[in-house]
């Protein structure tokens, strides 16, 4: 079986006009399709870093990143947008559009100039079904602001997940929540991979979430220990 997710001696750098900094130092893991992994370390380690790359959001320097067996890093737009594609990404700041609904921040997850377009109604009857999922029916009209940090996780979660990825990436997704809410959107991603078959890479320094992962992966200095 493909894995969700193959990174394969992964180097990254740094520059300013004087030096450089090597922030990831050879790293390798590779993440199977409905696993949850927890990746760990201190602050400054290169977490958001590896994320950020098998996300896409950075360019890869040296090493591979393959998502379900297609490699990320190539010179083919299409074949990258569409790699990209299977990636969903939850930040710790939820990064919501504040002016929109919450049924309007997850339908515009659809309508990306590189997906195909399924239709509205198809969009918000998605939307809709994915905020239910969330325990967010009642929200679902309700605006960014006047829903509680929980409420607005779930809701980033929900967009997400509304490209049916099959990988996604959250950088401490309960680092600015209560103990109570953090165990509950840990919940929600651990029934997303058990029940979607979605692979999960999650960065966290709460110990207390480590018993929900299938496997806790630590990193430190820019190495995978």
């Amino acid at each position: 079986m493909i894995a969700a997710l193959e990174v394969h001696e992964l180097n990254h750098w740094f520059h300013d006009a004087s030096q450089s900094f090597h922030i990831l130092r050879s790293v390798s893991l590779e993440i199977s399709a409905g696993e949850l992994v927890i990746l760990s370390g201190p602050s400054g380690c290169g977490k958001t870093t590896l994320l950020s790359l098998v996300g896409g959001l950075r360019s890869v320097q040296e090493g591979s990143i393959r998502i379900c067996g297609e490699e990320l890093s190539t010179n083919d737009k299409e074949r990258r947008n569409r790699v990209r594609g299977m990636t969903g990404m939850v930040f710790q700041s939820h990064h919501l559009i504040r002016f929109l609904s919450a049924l309007e921040n997850v339908q515009l997850a659809m309508q990306a100039p590189t997906r195909s377009r399924i239709g509205f109604r198809e969009e918000q009857r998605i939307a809709s079904a994915l905020l239910r999922d969330m325990q967010l029916e009642q929200k679902t009209n309700s605006m960014i602001q006047h829903l509680s940090g929980g409420q607005r996780q779930r809701v980033a979660i929900a967009r997400a997940l509304a490209c049916q990825p099959r990988l996604i990436l959250a950088d401490e997704p309960t680092a600015s929540l209560d103990a109570q809410t953090g165990r509950r959107i840990i919940e929600i991603f651990r029934d997303i991979s058990q029940n979607r078959g979605v692979a999960i890479l999650m960065t966290s320094h709460d110990q207390r979430l480590y018993s929900y992962a299938d496997r806790v992966i630590e990193i430190c200095d820019g190495r995978i220990g």
